[in-house]
């Protein structure tokens, strides 16, 4: 009798369970509508800026939310949009912008901003962006640099180094705030190839609680290899290792861009 309560018992809860479950399931004349409104949504492309040669800024919006899996642009070198590479809005909101970089100068770029829905992808009106020609600069002046580490290349806060060449030279040169931390470290340019060399052991930095911090090439060179781009103004400086006397600061690496 024990046993045949429990099935009986064990019936109706699952009966109420079953229930419950097609109680919470939309309808499908909700489903309709939902694929309807969905079927409905209009992308549009709002303003866009061109910030440098390798740079663009790019405004869309969609008329609802409602139903949107995705928001975002499509780029393209292409009018007919044969192949392209799509840029993710953040989050999906009836507005929203992209910054889309690492674009060649002198380029035509095709633009539309797209909605993934449910009922399939709406894309709005193209337009067109050409990249100007990339600036050509001199090695000396004010960067906005960026230190990276080697193991995850994780990036750390922009912030400012200052590059001159020594008085009468044009090979001797002296790098401020290569790390942020306001030394001045001598190094030297070959402008036939752009390649900088920076003698190791030089002091970057002085740590509130460690002292005295300076680099070392990771594979025990006596200097630390670095290369600059005039056309575009790129500065990259070579992993090295940021020691001091309690240890090491991991190895690191610097990307810098003319201002």
């Amino acid at each position: 009798m024990k046993n045949i309560f429990k099935t009986f018992i064990s019936c109706i809860v699952l009966a109420v369970g079953v229930t419950s479950c097609y109680d919470e399931m939309d309808s499908k004349s909700s489903i309709d509508a939902q694929y309807d409104q969905a079927s409905n949504i209009t992308a549009s492309l709002g303003e866009s800026t061109v910030l440098s040669f390798s740079e663009i800024s790019i405004n869309g919006s969609i008329s609802s939310t409602e139903g949107v899996l995705e928001a975002g642009f499509m780029v393209s070198t292409s009018a007919d949009f044969a192949s392209y590479n799509s840029y993710k809005a953040g989050e999906v909101a009836s507005t929203f912008n992209s910054v889309i970089n690492n674009l060649t100068e002198s380029t035509t770029y095709y633009v539309r901003s797209y909605a993934y829905t449910i009922s399939g992808t709406m894309v709005s009106e193209a337009i067109s962006i050409t990249t100007p020609a990339a600036p050509i600069f001199e090695l000396n002046g004010v960067y906005t640099a960026v230190d990276y580490n080697t193991e995850d290349d994780s990036a750390s806060e922009s912030y400012e180094v200052t590059i001159e060449f020594t008085s009468g030279s044009t090979t001797d040169i002296k790098i401020t705030n290569l790390w942020g931390g306001g030394k001045t470290i001598e190094a030297k340019y070959d402008s036939a190839t752009g390649k900088i060399s920076i003698p190791a052991k030089q002091v970057i930095y002085v740590h509130a609680d460690y002292g005295d911090v300076w680099m070392e090439d990771v594979n025990g060179s006596q200097n630390i290899s670095g290369l600059f781009t005039p056309k575009g103004g790129f500065l990259n400086i070579n992993a090295f290792s940021a020691i001091c006397g309690a240890g090491t600061f991991g190895d690191q690496y610097v990307k810098m861009s003319h201002k």
